[in-house]
């Protein structure tokens, strides 16, 4: 159910006497405790809107239990009505327990002792049982509810963080011995924006709810993260056009979301940077493994679909380094947004070439006529578009029926019109790996972009020598280092380098499961350009050099295959 349908339900539940137990579910950060306190605040209950809360996190003895719950109700009443509960219910008991030994005077074996006066008729909140110590055994948390439902007329509302139950055992049996109803909070993703922006407002609020509601974030913690990223890009700009809130705003609650996780089996960052290539077909031979990948590949490409995310550019990848670096690259990326504001025609252009891409894939009711006029219409912006943008519009126009000819006038205009410095930022390795048409592909070739554009795989090695750690620009740059890359860098750089270099990447080899993901099979080409160099010359310094590093790091067999 919803939040505010389980709301309505919990109030119900909880007007009637004979449900002694409550059990309320769902999943972590999606609003359970913000919505128990609505219900609190709202009863005309004087247990409920008294009720006592109490969290199990780390808990490891009733006693430690029963003290929290002295310490939740002692705020509810003040010390004259407290004491005199204590003590009718305590009685002689103190002195006796004193005279037994010295360490029953602390006040804590008091508060122990009027624990059944203090619970009596009350409501009582046993939150994240989940996460309770592994030495608080079930049983004496059940022994303690049916105590206290039984003897002193207590009712319990238990609150569990059902996705990160371990012990599965556990909740089944509280469920068959104690609990008399559960709910199931399924909070809606506009339901969680609601508490999120409530907690942490912005005036990108709209844009943001639009986004993280196609990537269903229910997550109210990680929503408001994801406000705070928001706030922090854009903050600076009092008013932005609506095409650069459109061009930002999706791209960074998506990869915010990736980043703090709150996105099911959704895409990785590199999948999101590489946004704009072709998928490959699905072979009706491929294995259920591939076809199982192919199938989430095409629904991440609908969910950046609907997000509008079509090709991403230096935005996007600054945007990682941003979020990975705890927000220390704002200057870049607030100088991007400033490069925005400068390139109105270009926003434009990108926002009407995302309103057509939508269109094509979508609205069906439109002929491939209707859709080949509104292409038309964009030949006048194509300029302002970038290299990745206009391969993608090309392919999508060479797909209608008649649109062969509009497709190649619309790479034509391009390539005549682009002037020398209209090209991928020269920051953003991606653009170099796209599926661009092959007149611009040669176009970017012979003005020498691609080669000058690249962080090579002697600044990426470097880079992780030095920081003992790596960003986006460092992956990409090493996955797609090929054998020669590797084995020119070797021969060619200077001694103190060639040190560094090749110590890192001997290091990667060794550990090669660990980095796999990240660079995928750069330690093998790598190891390759070692074999080549070696077996070319087996005499040289450099291949007796190479030899001994192999050997020192226990892999000289990979020399060998």
């Amino acid at each position: 159910m919803s939040m505010q349908e389980t709301k309505n339900q919990l109030m119900r539940l909880l007007e009637d006497k004979d449900n002694k137990v409550l059990a309320l579910s769902g999943k972590w950060g999606t609003g359970k405790t913000h919505m128990w306190r609505q219900v609190k605040e709202g009863s005309s209950d004087e247990a409920v809107k008294n009720a006592l809360y109490v969290s199990l996190f780390g808990l490891a003895q009733m006693g430690q239990i029963k003290l929290k719950i002295v310490q939740s109700a002692l705020p509810l009443d003040n010390k004259k009505s407290w004491s005199a509960a204590a003590n009718t219910a305590v009685g002689g008991a103190k002195k006796i327990l004193v005279s037994l030994h010295q360490g029953f005077s602390a006040l804590d074996e008091l508060a122990l002792l009027a624990v059944p006066a203090l619970l009596k008729n009350k409501v009582i909140v046993l939150d994240d049982i989940e996460r309770k110590h592994p030495d608080l055994s079930i049983d004496e948390v059940l022994g303690f509810i049916d105590e206290f439902t039984q003897l002193h007329g207590a009712r319990f509302v238990i609150v569990l963080n059902s996705d990160q139950l371990k012990d599965k055992e556990v909740w089944s049996i509280l469920r068959e011995k104690v609990v008399d109803q559960e709910l199931r909070l399924d909070t809606t993703s506009s339901e969680a924006m609601d508490v999120a922006l409530g907690l942490s407002p912005s005036p990108f609020g709209p844009e943001i709810r639009k986004a993280v509601e196609v990537c269903r974030v229910t997550n109210i913690r990680v929503l408001r993260k994801i406000i705070k990223a928001t706030n922090q890009v854009l903050g600076s700009h009092k008013e932005l056009p609506a095409e650069i809130l459109a061009r930002t705003v999706p791209s960074i609650a998506l990869l915010s979301a990736i980043h703090f996780r709150g996105i099911e089996d959704g895409p990785d960052f590199g999948y999101v940077l590489r946004s704009g290539q072709p998928m490959l077909d699905l072979q009706d031979d491929a294995e259920e493994p591939e076809k199982s990948l192919q199938r989430k590949h095409a629904a991440w490409d609908l969910m950046l679909s609907e997000l509008g995310i079509i090709v991403s550019d230096d935005f996007e990848l600054v945007l990682v380094e941003f979020l990975q670096s705890g927000y220390s690259m704002w200057g870049v990326l607030d100088a991007i947004i400033q490069r925005y504001l400068a390139e109105q025609e270009v926003q434009s252009a990108r926002a009407e070439l995302r309103g057509f891409h939508d269109r094509i894939i979508w609205d069906h009711r439109l002929s491939d006529a209707d859709l080949l006029v509104q292409a038309n219409a964009l030949l006048a912006k194509v300029e302002f578009l970038d290299a990745s943008s206009v391969s993608t519009l090309a392919r999508d126009v060479a797909s209608l029926a008649g649109g062969a000819d509009l497709s190649e006038r619309i790479i034509n205009q391009w390539v005549e019109n682009a002037p020398d410095d209209f090209c991928p930022n020269p920051d953003h390795e991606f653009y170099f790996q796209g599926d661009f048409h092959p007149k611009i592909q040669r176009l970017l070739e012979d003005r020498g972009q691609q080669a000058q554009a690249q962080v090579s795989v002697l600044d990426a090695c470097m880079y992780l020598f030095e920081h003992n750690g790596w960003g986006a620009r460092q992956e990409m740059a090493l996955q797609s280092a090929s054998v020669e890359d590797f084995e020119s860098t070797i021969r060619a750089i200077e001694p103190q380098e060639l040190r560094r270099f090749m110590r890192k990447m001997l290091d990667l080899c060794v550990h090669r499961t660990a980095y796999l993901t990240h660079f995928g099979s750069a330690m093998d080409r790598f190891a390759e350009a070692c074999r080549k160099i070696v077996a070319g010359d087996p005499e040289s310094r450099l291949a007796q050099l190479i030899v001994s590093l192999f050997k020192s790091f226990k892999i000289e067999h990979e020399l060998a295959e």
